[in-house]
């Protein structure tokens, strides 16, 4: 299913829902390419890969494989974000996570809280080091 993000009326991210897998945003960075990679995955259905998001914290490191390529990121920050009863201001402010970036960076998106979905978490990384190519 795809979904789109749209803010005062305008589409500004598309991106696939993924079971048991987490989806990678159309209009966003590719892994190896400057700006911001998003990703957003399920936190308590469909194999709920993004669950332990909110376990996450300032200095956890991330491993993204790619085209056969393994990429390592540390968390700089972890958020949440009011998302189902919120004003179109948040919902503004809320978009510039998830936009195009000047710095490299990889945006993990999902739900929040996990019994209820009324915010999104948000973990944004910044590259480290770049470990493997196959």
């Amino acid at each position: 299913m795809e979904r789109q993000a749209r803010c005062g009326g305008e589409i500004f991210s598309e991106w696939n829902v993924a079971d048991y897998a987490a989806g990678w945003h159309k209009n966003s960075s590719l892994p190896g390419e400057t700006g911001n990679i998003v990703l957003s995955g399920h936190n308590n259905i469909k194999g709920a890969v993004f669950r332990e998001l909110d376990q996450l914290k300032r200095g956890d490191e991330i491993e993204l494989f790619a085209g056969g390529t393994e990429y390592r990121y540390t968390v700089d920050e972890v958020l949440i974000v009011p998302e189902k009863v919120c004003f179109e201001k948040q919902r503004q402010t809320n978009v510039r996570y998830i936009n195009e970036t000047a710095d490299d960076r990889l945006t993990l998106v999902s739900c929040w809280p996990r019994n209820d979905n009324t915010h999104r978490i948000i973990v944004i990384a910044k590259p480290s080091t770049l470990v493997s190519s196959q």
